[in-house]
């Protein structure tokens, strides 16, 4: 979705280098230093990709995994003990191997384009947060998970996908009020005829707000970003400080009114349902290697690398057919974004303040987006919305 907080401003006065100015300029130095970020970013992707991938095969088939269990299973002294000790070390270790990648691509070089506002102790403190959210939850589903292949046998991985399934919706709802203000300040939105005319547009589109929030996102960072979070009794519009500053009144509510097209459209409960039979059908297949593999000896923590390398193989196969079905709600999300602004102006003018703003490849090679992108190229997404004006005659 256009504006999930998947990037990482008080008021910003953007600098002459800026990549909002330089978007606004339109020249091909702003479309050239894009690409060089997305290249760079991509390639520590794979790399980071890889190296996991790598070391779990390593770690499990030198036996590496068995000296852990025997260390987890002294220490732990039972069942539930053992896995907790197994996963804590398991993740710790991760954390530091990969650290090196972390510290790369999520504080140099975004200093290095001149898009981050973070100091190398906050960055440290966000990192240390995430290891404790991720530890935490990662325990939790490991003892769950080998609670299940202990107690339920053969049909483990059934019981698993659907305690998953749980914990998104879990998460999904406790996202704007637990998981965001542990590394964003939330405050209300000041601007009140704005939030009045965001709340009007949702109510419209049949979505009912707690509320229009602030989210404190320049403290960090200089890309914009706006989500609609939440469900029920916790959902709000979010946005980004870096977007107030930037964008115009009718620019922000073309943005909503693509994140409310996506609520119209069911597309939250269709991916989460879609996830849903993807990681039954990952950890089914999970199921089949482990039983090839190992045989019946399937609640052994020693093989939880095992289990997690066929995940993540799994999400690498179908992860091109999950972006192509993504795109496709983007679009749609897109031309609801339009019927319900009739302001296609808005529309366009956004989505290059976007792509300067958070120095987004306007026009991506066809087999990058292809394959890792889960949103359209921008460029073609201008270009629908001026095909869009034309069909209107708007």
């Amino acid at each position: 979705m256009a504006n999930d907080l998947h990037e990482n401003s008080a008021q910003l006065s953007a600098p002459a280098s800026s990549p909002v100015q330089t978007a606004t300029a339109g020249g091909d130095a702003r479309a050239a230093r894009a690409k060089r970020y997305e290249r760079i970013k991509l390639r520590l992707h794979l790399g980071e990709t890889a190296f996991v991938i790598v070391a779990l095969a390593a770690f499990y088939f030198t036996g590496g995994s068995r000296a852990l269990a025997a260390f987890a299973r002294d220490i732990g002294r039972n069942e539930w003990g053992t896995v907790a000790v197994y996963v804590a070390a398991l993740l710790t270790t991760a954390t530091v191997a990969t650290l090196p990648l972390s510290w790369w691509g999520g504080f140099r070089l975004e200093h290095r384009f001149n898009l981050s506002n973070q100091t190398l102790g906050a960055w440290a403190w966000d990192e240390l947060k995430s290891f404790g959210l991720s530890l935490a939850l990662m325990t939790v589903v490991g003892e769950v998970i080998y609670a299940f292949l202990r107690a339920a046998g053969a049909w483990w991985w059934l019981w698993a996908a659907a305690f998953m399934t749980a914990l998104t919706l879990l998460l999904s709802f406790i996202l704007p009020v637990v998981i965001i203000p542990i590394f964003y300040k939330l405050t209300r939105l000041e601007d009140e005829p704005l939030a009045a005319r965001l709340r009007a547009m949702a109510e419209r589109s049949g979505a009912r707000v707690v509320g229009v929030f602030r989210i404190g996102l320049g403290a960090k960072t200089r890309k914009a970003n706006a989500a609609f979070a939440g469900f029920g009794r916790t959902r709000r519009i979010l946005l980004g400080d870096t977007l107030l500053a930037n964008f115009s009144g009718p620019e922000i509510e073309v943005v909503l009114a693509h994140e409310l097209a996506h609520y119209r459209h069911h597309d939250i409960w269709k991916g989460m349902a879609v996830s849903a039979a993807l990681t039954t059908a990952g950890l089914w297949l999970s199921d089949r290697l482990l039983r090839a593999a190992v045989g019946g000896d399937l609640a052994n923590v020693e093989h939880l690398p095992l289990l997690a390398l066929a995940l993540a193989l799994f999400a690498l196969v179908v992860s091109p057919a999950t972006n192509a079905w993504s795109r496709r709600a983007e679009y749609r999300a897109d031309r609801a974004a339009l019927e319900l602004t009739r302001d296609p102006d808005a529309f366009t003018s956004a989505m290059r303040k976007l792509a300067g703003q958070n120095l987004a490849d306007m026009e991506p090679h066809p087999l990058v987006e292809f394959l890792f992108h889960d949103h359209p190229a921008l460029a073609k997404r201008i270009a629908k919305a001026a095909a869009w004006r034309q069909s209107a005659s708007v």
